[in-house]
């Protein structure tokens, strides 16, 4: 059988966390075994995840997904750090995958996604998630959150030299292999950690696809596009001459 080890990345989060993760243990098969990799929380916080996964395990079922201890870290090194920390362990692991905290991507959807990008269909080595607004697809998020979501990511496209519509979605899936030969490369541990990604698989030659999916809004997000986006912007910089030299 196949195996997907999703890596759900955290940093004093538990509170938005918590729904989510019971959503995950209801709704996802076997297949899946699901990491918390802590990046530096409080003390109290990491008293409260662990907490939450002993409660977590008290209702998982013999169908239902795999529940590890947490994978925590002393300090705080940011989104893609937590994420590649997780991705260490993929011994075992067919897949590699990773979902953010809030559940803005429900269980369902990151069910569908999967589902899709292991079928005959999917010729990919990586599905990255996208919330592109078409029909049949539901995407709720205010009008600010939209423009201000889009002008990054024009600018990390044109930046980049990204043909892709959305690389910050907070849900991606892909092959263990495809990981372990990228895995030399990546040096992003922040929230740029996405754009590495996909420039890496395309200069190593994988194909990566974008897949549609629902997303709401969820309070509390970390990052502003309107601080952070100069500090990103010159991040995707470094991230694309780094790339660009290798052979």
């Amino acid at each position: 059988m196949n195996r997907i080890l999703l890596v759900v990345p955290h940093h004093n989060d538990t509170e938005r966390l918590k729904p989510f993760l019971a959503e995950l243990m209801r709704v996802l098969p076997y297949r899946f075994t699901i990491l918390l990799s802590d990046d530096g929380s409080e003390n109290d916080e990491r008293e409260r995840l662990s907490a939450l996964i002993r409660e977590s395990r008290l209702v998982a079922t013999s169908e239902g997904p795999i529940l590890l201890e947490p994978l925590l870290h002393s300090k705080n090194t940011g989104k893609g750090g937590a994420v590649y920390r997780g991705w260490e362990q993929s011994d075992g692991y067919s897949f590699l995958a990773f979902a953010d905290a809030d559940g803005a991507i429900s269980a369902g959807e990151i069910l569908r996604a999967e589902t899709f990008f292991l079928s005959d269909e999917c010729k990919a080595d990586a599905l990255f998630a996208s919330r592109i607004k078409m029909m049949g697809r539901s995407i709720q998020r205010s009008l600010y959150r939209h423009l201000t979501g889009r002008v990054f990511a024009t600018l990390v496209s044109e930046i980049g030299g990204i043909p892709a519509y959305d690389t910050q979605c907070g849900f991606k899936i892909l092959k263990t292999e495809a990981y372990r030969k990228i895995r030399p490369y990546l040096k992003t541990p922040g929230f740029a950690f996405d754009v590495e990604l996909v420039l890496l698989l395309h200069k190593l030659g994988m194909k990566t696809i974008e897949f549609p999916i629902d997303w709401h809004d969820v309070p509390g997000s970390k990052v502003s596009m309107i601080r952070d986006s100069i500090s990103m912007a010159l991040e995707v910089l470094k991230i694309r001459d780094r790339v660009r030299v290798l052979g």
